[in-house]
């Protein structure tokens, strides 16, 4: 009996012992299988990330060329077009933008007249005072000079004027053309009636007129309130500036600045003494073949000269035309000959010694600014387009040599 009851318990255990076993290989089976899907689905997944989308393949047909230019394009588009609306922005305050600049110009002429008034004594106010009275000083000492000779001359010139066109009549009459004394008479009336037609326009010219005086009124205040508040206050001015950038920025900043400062001290001193030269050349060949009014033309040739290339050819030209009137032909080629002459050495001479240091400039570089300052602002726009230009120019070059060196 004892033996029956063991084997029967035997059978039972071996029964439950594969029945165990059964379910663990079912359990292994479906985790192997579970195993393997998620496997595949994860090898379909990658397999579905690996493969290109259309616009890669498509991407992949552009050559590399087209498309470094097309992403050299829209951004080159969207620089011209930010320089493009802040070059209107400044156009439509040219009232202000310009008085300022030329305030900054001369601020940076007479600063060192400032220091040397604070070497003698003076305080800061005391030594910016100073400086602007002897600048004006100046001005008015050479605007009073220029008047008592126009208003001695002006009588001479007038009788030579009058002479010049009585020359000019007889040779419209004796000359090639034949003219009958009735036909100039004729002439002279129809540029009177037109005269007196457009007598509208000429009023409304007047009335323009009146308006550019008052914006050079106010222009010239507010350019002697900046000269004066750039030669009193301009360090804490630039030092708050400075502190408007990032602190890891500030030196660069203050680099940039100084460069920017003397790329605009160098170029306005040596403007200042090639306009000078040019003024005394041309006013002692004037001086020397004996025609009139000698001071304003020298005045004319000193202004010209802070407007590159253009302003020494048209107080050039205004020279020879009034040697012509009062002269004659001989005359006026001899004057045409010292203008070349002091051209000529303004070029090849003073030009690469005194200013080639501030104004790093292209010639084609200086012809594009004047023209885009003459115009977005005139005459103003163009005498500051050149420094300008060439203090953005030395400030680049400062940023982007500094942004090369390695870090300490």
């Amino acid at each position: 009996m004892g033996s029956g009851l063991r084997q029967g318990i035997v059978p039972r255990r071996l029964r439950m012992l594969r029945a165990a076993r059964a379910a663990r290989l079912d359990e292994s089976g479906e985790t192997g299988s579970s195993a393997a899907i998620s496997s595949a689905q994860g090898a379909a997944a990658i397999g579905s990330d690996s493969s290109p989308s259309t616009a890669a393949r498509a991407e992949e047909h552009i050559p590399v060329s087209l498309r470094v230019s097309a992403g050299w394009s829209w951004r080159l588009i969207i620089i011209g077009a930010a320089v493009y609306i802040l070059l209107m922005a400044i156009g439509r305050v040219r009232v202000v933008v310009i008085p300022i600049i030329a305030g900054l110009l001369i601020a940076a002429l007479i600063h060192p007249l400032a220091h040397r008034f604070q070497r003698l004594g003076l305080p800061r106010l005391g030594a910016a005072f100073a400086a602007l009275f002897v600048f004006f000083a100046v001005l008015a000492g050479a605007a009073v000079a220029v008047g008592f000779n126009a208003a001695n001359e002006i009588p001479t010139v007038s009788d030579q004027v009058s002479e010049g066109v009585e020359q000019i009549r007889g040779y419209l009459t004796n000359g090639p053309f034949h003219l009958s004394q009735s036909q100039i008479d004729d002439l002279v009336d129809d540029i009177r009636r037109n005269l007196a037609n457009n007598r509208g326009r000429l009023v409304s010219g007047v009335i323009s007129g009146a308006s550019v005086a008052a914006e050079v009124i106010t222009g010239l205040l507010v350019a002697l309130f900046s000269t004066f508040f750039f030669l009193y206050d301009g360090d804490r001015i630039w030092d708050w500036i400075v502190t408007r950038f990032p602190a890891g920025a500030e030196d660069r900043v203050r680099g940039a600045g100084r460069e920017a400062w003397l790329t605009i001290t160098g170029y306005i001193r040596g403007t200042v003494f090639v306009a000078a030269v040019d003024a005394f050349g041309i006013a002692m060949g004037l001086v020397g073949v004996g025609v009139p009014l000698v001071a304003p033309l020298a005045l004319l040739t000193f202004f010209g000269g802070f407007v590159p290339i253009i302003g020494a050819t048209v107080a050039g030209v205004a020279a020879v035309l009034v040697t012509l009137v009062s002269g004659g032909v001989t005359d006026a080629l001899i004057i045409l000959a010292v203008v070349l002459a002091v051209q000529q050495i303004e070029g090849h001479l003073l030009q690469p010694l005194v200013m080639r240091r501030a104004v790093r400039l292209h010639p084609l570089a200086i012809v594009i600014a004047l023209s885009a300052g003459g115009v977005l602002a005139g005459i103003p726009g163009a005498i500051a387009a050149v420094p300008f230009v060439a203090v953005v120019n030395r400030v680049a070059g400062y940023l982007a040599a500094t942004g090369k060196r390695p870090p300490p």
